[in-house]
């Protein structure tokens, strides 16, 4: 969930407006104090990291020396964003938890990156991820792959930093622009100066508060019911929110359509997108990197449990006290701060509220370290400038690094300031059409030997034109005939059965071109490999 919501949760409706009467004036100068501390803290650290800096695979891997668990921690928040932190308990308040299913295929396909993309990773022991498909197919694919993670990741920071600023800018009495300035500003400056090492261990203080928020929620929640926890999950299952649909229908959120779109969401955002691969080559070795991936797949299940939880607490709170709930049913997605700012104490809303900064920054950060790395290795070292110096491209990176924080932080600001409500609702969902075009290129790389550079182009091209015009036929207002959290599974699918048949066609490549990295062997060599 690539934090990513990457699931096109509704939080984007927070554009339409701040009419819940929440009162700016009761956060304290405790919660300020808080919030100050973890600011100032966050900037620390990433200070301290700066002097490590000295070449490229510093910046950008942190000299391949990070112990595998503040990885797997990093792995786990980068993909719980600030809007992952809003909108997944407001789906369970909404609907029900069938965002369980999503932490469900987490834990089925990490063995696939496991054993299938990540020995290519390491024995190539690459800085992007991209780079191996220039080994297995050619440079065109390389950069195709690269400008669509690119693409996919400008889009998704931007949001990143104005979905939350807009909770932020509705609780606090900071303006709007003000909260954007600030994550935009204070995670492009710790990324800036500290690279890699700052990215993952500011990271791993952001896990700490992001779950803590979460637990004291619903901690507090379970104190105001008579019975607790178990009255939560009494009442929450008996009405339908603490489980979910186990209906085939792909045009709506059931247990089935989240886990089959979640499974490829996982492969793409894990194994596929430098966000992940950047940090799983930060570790010293394979068999490290492997435990982070694993550390991800079992630790996403309560980090997922959680979120939901929370949302069916905040349910069963308000069906407990619902004089309480002055909130218009088409304002739900706001449940999660309307909550912080009318129940929580001084001191704790300070702290649920760097909890929101955390969740943003975490996801800020990597996304803003990760498209440096792929501009500077794909582009600017590849293409443009081969065999500069090394502190030639560290010094593009770090000039990088500050100008796209800042172009993404003035770009939120502007869509903030445009209203424009219809484009940001939507644009989640075009995610998924990068993301899956992206999945289906690796796949086809690392499990079919015929795969062909050029059939493989315009198999992406046309899979993501493909998911474009399904979304132009449908919208929310007037019914899905296929939930936009499918798009990914199309995407990846059209990538891969027009790239193969495409490939089908013509000679075949050279099998001592493709034979290290690709999991597929002609019939020889399986014949010589059996006993």
């Amino acid at each position: 969930m690539n934090g990513r919501s990457s699931f096109g949760i509704e939080p984007y409706r927070l554009l339409k407006g701040s009419s819940i009467g929440m009162n700016n004036s009761s956060f304290q100068p405790l919660d300020w104090g808080v919030c100050i501390v973890y600011l100032v803290g966050i900037f620390t650290m990433g200070a301290w990291f700066s002097k490590r800096q000295t070449d490229t695979r510093e910046f950008f891997v942190a000299g391949n020396r990070v112990h595998w668990l503040p990885v797997g921690l990093s792995v786990v928040v980068s993909t719980l964003s600030g809007i992952s932190f809003i909108g997944h308990p407001a789906l369970a308040f909404r609907y029900d938890s069938a965002l369980i299913a999503y932490a469900l295929s987490a834990a089925l396909v990490t063995p696939v990156i496991i054993f299938a993309l990540l020995p290519f990773y390491r024995r190539l022991d690459v800085i992007s991820a991209y780079e191996y498909l220039e080994r297995r197919f050619d440079l065109n694919v390389r950069l195709l792959a690269s400008a669509l993670f690119i693409g996919k990741r400008l889009l998704w920071m931007a949001l990143v930093a104005l979905a939350p600023s807009l909770v932020l800018g509705t609780i606090t009495p900071i303006p709007v622009e003000y909260c954007i300035l600030i994550i935009g500003c204070v995670a492009t400056v710790y990324t800036g100066l500290g690279g890699m090492a700052a990215v993952i261990w500011t990271d791993v203080v952001q896990f700490i508060i992001l779950i803590l928020g979460l637990i004291l929620i619903l901690v507090l929640i379970a104190a105001r019911l008579d019975g607790g926890l178990y009255e939560l999950w009494r009442v929450g299952y008996a009405n339908h929110k603490a489980w979910f649909s186990m209906s085939f229908d792909l045009s709506t959120l059931t247990f089935w359509t989240v886990f089959i779109s979640g499974s490829a969401l996982v492969l793409s955002d894990v194994g596929a997108d430098q966000i992940i691969v950047q940090r799983l080559m930060a570790t010293p070795d394979e068999s490290a990197a492997r435990k982070s991936l694993i550390f991800n797949a079992f630790f996403k299940f309560p980090a997922v449990l959680l979120m939901a939880a929370t949302g069916v607490g905040l349910w069963v709170f308000y069906n407990h006290n619902p004089d309480l709930l002055t909130l218009p049913e088409s304002e739900y997605d706001k449940i999660v701060p309307f909550f912080v700012v009318t129940q929580l104490p001084v001191g704790i809303s300070g702290l649920v509220i760097a909890a929101i900064f955390a969740a943003a920054m975490s996801s800020f950060d990597s996304g803003l370290n990760c498209i440096v790395a792929a501009v500077t290795v794909d582009w600017y070292e590849r293409l443009l400038k081969p065999g500069e110096s090394d502190k030639r491209y560290l010094t593009l990176a770090k000039v990088l690094t500050f100008v796209l924080g800042a172009t993404i932080t003035v770009l939120a600001i502007l869509i903030y300031q445009a209203g424009i409500k219809s484009i940001l609702e939507e644009s989640n969902r075009y995610l998924g059409f990068f993301g899956g075009a992206l999945l289906g290129i690796f796949l086809l790389g690392v499990f079919t030997r015929r795969s062909k550079p050029l059939p493989i182009v315009l198999a992406a091209v046309l899979a993501v034109a493909v998911v474009f015009l399904i979304d132009s036929r449908q919208s929310s207002e007037k019914g899905y005939f296929l939930h936009p959290w499918m798009y990914s599974i199309v995407s990846c699918a059209v990538t891969m059965l027009v790239g193969y048949l495409g490939s089908l066609l013509g000679p075949e490549l050279p099998y001592d071109k493709v034979q290290a990295y690709t999991l597929a062997r002609k019939h020889a060599d399986r014949n010589e490999m059996a006993p």
